[in-house]
């Protein structure tokens, strides 16, 4: 056990505020336009099956959370019980998600500003104004990182507890004024439309895992991360829920200047919440609806200011990225080194890709990769049979979401974790690199595998192509799917089969649910 220097700061409702702000940011400003475009009324049924989807990958996580309370959760669990390379290929692809996906969060908060101050932005990219007020944004939300995690996290508190209200104002307003003939018919394009639809909307929960990327500043993890895994997925479903259910049935088609039932036109929407509210004739909800994503970012970014540098702190720990930064600062408590370096890479990427899509779609592959890791290393874990089974299902359901991220991306992803490789073997010893490659060679298949099938796959999971090749649609739906899943359980049972001969079962005592 590592004796750690972190201080023990968050409790229940700091971390539960850490949580939901983590997830609720400007997905759920931006995407419910696009989720409806595609599957219509279905969408709440989308949501619903996100929520419990979330609930599992959430319930894996608290579960190694506990086992495992150290800064940098995701890393450490691949490494404790898949082995070094497996963690280090998983912690330095979240780290990755982390800074890459920060500037994508940093970005969304001033397109969102700029209709406040005209000038920082043209269309989805900064102008150099906007770059420069962003470095400085977070520069200040750094510092205040650095000082101490309860005050981070306690500006993420303020800053949550005030995005919610523009979330629950249109709830309320969008139920006074729905029409229930607009959930007829519930599938307009088909059954099959969810798919796309959860593709999309996922994107809303994602930040769930933030629990226990602090779970080593937790105090009384055994008990206090469950708690808060469970508060926060009940809060966020519960509001996801209703405000898609509100904003379908509140949709006034005369208003938007769109046909009836054209749900496709949706997808155009910039703003959904701000324009559906606008064409109900409630201008001062839609005002708000523009300030809430706007404070929605700023409390989400903030939020991974305090998170990246958790990551970037474990994998130096380990002496696995630049030993300096696993430095704590003796007066503050926090991973000073960590937090300011990981912003500066933030700012880089900020610098060399003012363009928030191109940003966005990096981002999200990087992140469903150690998802998948994580609940196979649950199942490895937790030889109890519902428990592997568990771990089974959210290494399928991680697999799938890593094949819905769609063609290039699924390869820009691949790249990233490959390149883990390279950096590894310079790392450690020649013998020790051969062993832990031919342990991990089922990862390796995986990662190749999965670039594979989405080149291979149905042509709609295919978005901003950057490469003259395209899906082949050798697998078209439902068979794409039908194929990740016959994938998957290889992987699952191959990995599985290799790494219960090096992990020892007596490292936890188990417990069946």
């Amino acid at each position: 056990m590592i004796n750690s220097t972190l201080r023990r700061e968050l409790g229940v409702v700091l971390l539960t505020a850490i949580g939901i702000g983590a997830m609720v940011g400007s997905g759920i400003y931006t995407t419910p336009g696009l989720i409806a475009s595609v599957s219509g009324p279905l969408s709440v049924l989308a949501i619903v099956l996100i929520s419990v989807i979330t609930a599992i990958l959430m319930y894996i996580l608290a579960e190694l959370g506990k086992i495992y309370p150290r800064a940098g959760g995701i890393y450490y669990f691949s490494k404790e019980v898949l082995g070094d390379l497996s963690g280090f290929i998983t912690g330095l692809s979240y780290y990755f998600c982390c800074f890459i996906g920060t500037a994508a969060i940093i970005y969304s908060f001033l397109l969102y500003l700029s209709y406040y101050i005209p000038g920082i932005a043209v269309g989805l990219t900064l102008t150099p104004l906007g770059i420069a007020i962003a470095i400085a944004i977070l520069a200040i939300v750094t510092i205040i990182n650095v000082i101490g995690i309860k005050y981070g996290a306690g500006l993420n508190l303020i800053l949550t507890l005030v995005r919610m209200a523009p979330l629950l104002a249109f709830i309320v307003i969008g139920f006074s004024k729905i029409n229930t003939n607009n959930f007829q018919p519930l599938a307009p394009y088909g059954f099959g439309s969810i798919g796309l639809a959860i593709a999309f909307g996922f994107w809303m929960f994602v930040g769930f895992e933030s629990l226990v990327l602090v779970s080593e500043e937790v105090k009384q993890p055994e008990k206090v991360i469950m708690k808060s895994a469970i508060a926060t997925v009940v809060i966020v479903s519960a509001i996801y829920i209703l405000l898609i259910s509100a904003f379908i049935g509140a949709v006034n088609w005369e208003g938007l200047g769109i046909a009836e039932k054209d749900w496709k036109s949706l997808g155009t929407l910039s703003s959904p919440l701000a324009d559906v509210s606008r064409a109900l004739g409630v201008m001062g909800l839609a005002e708000v609806m523009v300030l809430g994503a706007v404070i929605a970012s700023a409390g989400c970014f903030s939020d991974w200011v305090l998170l990246q540098g958790r990551v970037a702190y474990a994998l130096s720990r380990e002496n696995r990225l630049w030993k300096p930064l696993a430095y704590v600062h003796p007066r503050f408590g926090t991973p000073s080194n960590a937090l300011i370096f990981s912003s500066i890479l933030t700012a880089i990427i900020m610098i060399l890709i003012p363009s928030f899509p191109n940003v966005i779609l990096i981002s999200m592959i990087t992140e469903f990769i150690p998802y998948g890791i994580s609940a196979l290393s649950f199942a490895v874990l937790r030889r109890v049979p519902r428990l592997m089974l568990l771990g089974y299902i959210g290494f399928v359901i991680s697999t799938l979401y890593i094949y819905w991220a769609c063609w290039p991306w699924t390869l820009t992803g691949v790249i990233i974790a490959m390149a883990s490789l390279i950096l590894y073997s310079a790392l450690v010893k020649s013998t020790t690199y051969l062993s832990e490659l031919k342990k991990n060679a089922w990862y390796i298949a995986y990662l190749i595998g999965l670039t594979l099938i989405s080149l291979l796959g149905d042509r709609t999971f295919e978005y901003n192509n950057f490469l003259p090749v395209s899906p082949l649609n050798v697998f078209p739906m439902p068979y794409d799917a039908i194929t990740v899943i016959v994938f998957s359980t290889a992987i699952f049972a191959w990995a599985y089969k290799t790494q219960k001969q090096f992990f020892k079962l007596d490292v936890v005592q188990l417990h069946p649910l």
